[in-house]
């Protein structure tokens, strides 16, 4: 099961990608399914976006797998699935779809630092103590269907391939032996910096000038439930700019596994149905490790990451475009 946010004709859809690639409107394929087969008390606003899904629990990916068997079988019969009322709830891909970040505006986003085994190695850095995190907001996040952008400020752009968590329960002070219970599924992420703006000479580290700027993160193509994921370590993980291999490994190389994380943060923080923690980046292969100028980014660049069981996230990488000054007239059309 994919779970999508996508746009149509300037329209906001919750869905899934089937397997054979088509999309599917879970919030009114929902709807018509219910009218079809009334169950008591059925809540179809839960397929409003991520977030309310993953509030749904279990319950929602259990409906979600009766609505496409639903329309599987009635396409087997020759029907064009379309609601008792006429909305379409079923796309093809060639109608112009546009695949958004599967993560809700409002989400909270944390970020692994120092949190895998070769990275460290390659950064000459001792392990933390605990896990180590920052923070992204909702402005620095694109989808698939989005470009990442390099700022004019920075001559060292740079990204990483990451496994991301999707938190499907609300939860605080939770302790790691039910962290993995905090989990309803995984995407992809590639997070990109500012390595001379993150780092500069003489100062502190910078996480939002290095990492917090418009556009920076990209996440998707989807959310993969748990279950269908199963165990998260080992997931291979390969990070490609151009076709070229610039990561490449595996998640048993993170230092602080999902429970531990879960508890640490939820010290504090109350963790909420699609909050999204990503797990930090695993080392350069070599000719690519930390800080070389071979992982510079330039427009135009292609950047593909693939985790397995998960799937793939294809973005390129392009040039930013200032907005124009305050009070300046809009451009002529």
């Amino acid at each position: 099961m994919k779970l999508v946010h996508f746009v149509l004709a300037n329209q906001f859809h919750f869905g899934m990608v089937t397997d054979a690639g088509d999309f599917i409107d879970l919030d009114t394929a929902c709807r018509d399914y219910f009218g079809v087969n009334p169950v008591k008390g059925a809540d179809p606003s839960r397929f409003r976006d991520m977030r309310t899904f993953f509030s749904g629990g279990a319950e929602s990916v259990a409906i979600t797998k009766k609505i496409q068997e639903y329309i599987d079988r009635r396409r087997a019969m020759g029907w064009t699935p379309r609601a008792a009322t006429g909305a379409r709830f079923f796309f093809k891909p060639e109608e112009g779809i546009k695949l958004l970040a599967p993560i809700s505006s409002g989400a909270k986003v944390y970020l692994l630092a120092s949190n895998s085994k070769s990275h460290l190695a390659e950064q000459q850095k001792e392990p933390p103590a605990h896990p180590y995190l920052f923070t992204r907001f909702f402005n620095s996040l694109v989808g698939p269907s989005e470009s990442l952008e390099l700022s004019s400020h920075s001559q060292f752009p740079d990204v990483e391939l990451e496994l991301a968590v999707v938190i499907g329960q609300r939860g605080k002070h939770v302790p790691a032996s039910r962290g993995m219970e905090m989990v309803a599924g995984y995407t992809v992420v590639l997070d990109m910096g500012f390595r001379d703006l993150q780092y500069p000479a003489g100062g502190a580290v910078d996480w939002v000038q290095g990492k917090g700027f418009d556009a920076t993160m990209a996440v998707g193509p989807w959310v993969v439930p748990k279950e269908e994921v199963g165990a998260p370590y080992p997931l291979q993980m390969e990070l490609k700019v151009n076709g070229t291999v610039r990561q490449k490994g595996d998640t048993t190389d993170y230092l602080f596994r999902i429970p531990e994380i879960v508890e640490h943060l939820t010290r504090g923080v109350t963790l909420e149905p699609g909050d999204l923690i990503s797990l930090g980046t695993l080392g350069g292969v070599p000719g690519f490790e930390f800080g070389r100028e071979t992982r510079k980014l330039k427009p135009g660049d292609v950047i593909e990451g693939t985790i397995e069981r998960i799937g793939a996230l294809k973005v390129a990488a392009k040039a930013e475009v200032p907005l124009p000054p305050a009070g300046a007239p809009p451009p002529e059309a």
